[in-house]
């Protein structure tokens, strides 16, 4: 038998090597192992020693064109920024929760303006919403610092004598802290939808029946002022809305992942990965109205949310700092006017 048939028969699926292939193997072969003459003495063991060479030739062929024919290339199977998000998804509803009476949230507020000044300044502030357990509602808001972001602008400031900036820490002693937003409306996800905290907690947990359950609330009417039908809110950006808000609220992680999911699918909103990280904001994003909901792809736990000038650089943000429940009562900041209700 040809040694190149017993090849073909050992490697049924290997790709037929070429004519150049082949010589160069056989060249291998014959060069590494030749036939010695065969003497008289030793006739008895021709046939021995004919299949021992051709058994040899054999595996260092099968070794030289094993070498020779290329491996095929594996390429890496490429994921989808919402394969990501899908991902993060289920990390985020599969998070134990804290035990607690309270829920928290503390933000950091990020915002880039020329606040009257010449150079551009950078404002920063801290934001809480706290929820309690028997219709407590706590919120305000704290300057922390104004300065200017750029070395231009910092030149400009150091020009000026580097006057104090506000609103910042310590530019009104007697209003430390001030109320934001209206406690009252702490809870509502849309206009129409103001779901009590056990309400908020009970909300399902799967996309399509929070959908349903959102929807259930939907009146095209609710948001005209005084019932213009020109401004009647339309199904799906208010859907989109309630899912926004949702995201950041006291709703278990199963709900905020399945908000997730809700909000992917919004018309107008794109998954966005590796996000430039300008806040410190740099994850997963869910791009919706000029805005990106950033999240962390390892844990699916929300990290803010920031805003895009027409050019596409933020320029102001939201960075969520802590949330959660715990079993301590906020207390507001001494002489915070309205930062405590009942809903």
């Amino acid at each position: 038998m040809n040694e190149f048939q017993v090849i073909d028969s050992l490697m049924p699926d290997a790709p037929t090597p070429s004519a150049g292939q082949l010589a160069a193997a056989r060249a291998r072969v014959f060069a590494v192992a030749p036939i010695p003459p065969v003497s008289g003495a030793r006739v008895g063991r021709r046939a021995w020693t004919g299949m021992a060479l051709v058994a040899a030739a054999v595996a260092l062929v099968v070794g030289a064109v094993a070498v020779l024919v290329p491996r095929p290339v594996v390429e890496p199977v490429a994921v989808t920024p919402m394969q990501k998000l899908e991902g993060a998804a289920a990390r985020l509803a599969a998070t134990p929760e804290a035990k607690g009476r309270f829920w928290r949230r503390d933000t950091e507020e990020v915002m880039r303006t020329k606040n009257g000044y010449g150079y551009k300044v950078e404002e920063r502030a801290m934001e809480v919403l706290a929820f309690g357990p028997n219709r407590e509602v706590y919120g305000w808001r704290e300057p922390m610092s104004s300065k200017p972001y750029t070395a231009e602008g910092l030149k400009a400031w150091r020009r000026d004598g580097s006057p104090k900036l506000c609103p910042a820490r310590g530019c009104d002693k007697n209003m430390p802290a001030y109320s934001s937003t209206d406690l009252e409306l702490g809870l509502e996800l849309a206009k129409g939808l103001k779901p009590s905290l056990t309400e908020l907690r009970n909300l399902p947990k799967e996309p399509a029946a929070l959908r349903a359950r959102l929807l259930a609330s939907y009146d095209p009417q609710m948001a005209a002022e005084r019932y213009d039908p020109q401004m009647a809110a339309e199904r799906e950006p208010w859907l989109a809305g309630a899912a926004l808000r949702l995201i950041n609220s006291p709703a278990t992680p199963g709900t905020r992942a399945a908000a997730y999911l809700l909000l992917a699918k919004a018309p107008g909103t794109k998954v966005v990965d590796d996000v430039p990280g300008t806040f410190g904001l740099d994850g997963l994003a869910l791009q919706y109205k000029g805005s990106q909901l950033v999240i962390d792809p390892r844990t699916g736990q929300l990290l803010g949310r920031q805003w895009l000038a027409p050019d596409g650089v933020p320029w102001s943000a939201e960075i969520v700092r802590k949330a959660g429940w715990s079993d301590v009562r906020p207390a507001a900041p001494a002489k915070c006017r309205g930062c405590t209700a009942r809903l």
